[in-house]
């Protein structure tokens, strides 16, 4: 079995990030943009990531073979008053699960935000039902702060809630 690198997003990257997305959001039910509303082309994800790397957020991906596996993105607070504050999120195609991918990934994003000296706090929001990755933020100290109760509502006409979830760094 090949090693998996985790590495800092390149621009070059759009092409298998594409693709990337295109995978995690066929597999199921955990990401808040459904597959049919997703329109990204290689130029907006290109666009996307030079964008993130002008607002100097931290964004990695997880490469197996050159093929972009996962992914990792975090964002700044842009106003003075969340200025202390990132927000993530994650994805890893079901294939490569359970692997210790996501945790070596939140690993360097917690060790990017403590050298950061306006970052206080980091959080995310996780559907209620996302046991594994629930699990996984716990293990890294996350807690859970809110539930926003049918917050998701699925194109079958059920709902999910919703949880926020933050440590202090």
């Amino acid at each position: 079995m090949s090693k998996i690198d985790i590495r800092t997003i390149k621009v070059e990257d759009a092409p298998r990030l594409l693709h990337h997305m295109k995978i995690v959001l066929s597999e199921g039910k955990n990401l808040l943009i459904s597959p049919k509303e997703f329109h990204m082309t290689t130029v907006d994800e290109e666009i996307w990531i030079k964008s993130n790397i002008e607002k100097n957020n931290f964004t990695i991906v997880a490469e197996k073979d050159g093929e972009i596996v996962g992914l990792l993105n975090a964002n700044r607070g842009t106003k003075v008053r969340v200025e202390h504050l990132c927000s993530f999120g994650i994805s890893i195609q079901e294939k490569y699960c359970n692997q210790g991918i996501g945790s070596k990934m939140i690993t360097r994003l917690l060790e990017w935000a403590k050298q950061d000296e306006k970052i206080e706090k980091v959080y995310l929001e996780v559907f209620a039902e996302n046991e594994r990755a629930i699990h996984v933020y716990e293990k890294f100290g996350f807690k859970k702060e809110g539930i926003k109760e049918k917050h998701i509502k699925f194109e079958d006409g059920s709902y999910a809630d919703e949880y926020l979830m933050g440590q202090f760094i």
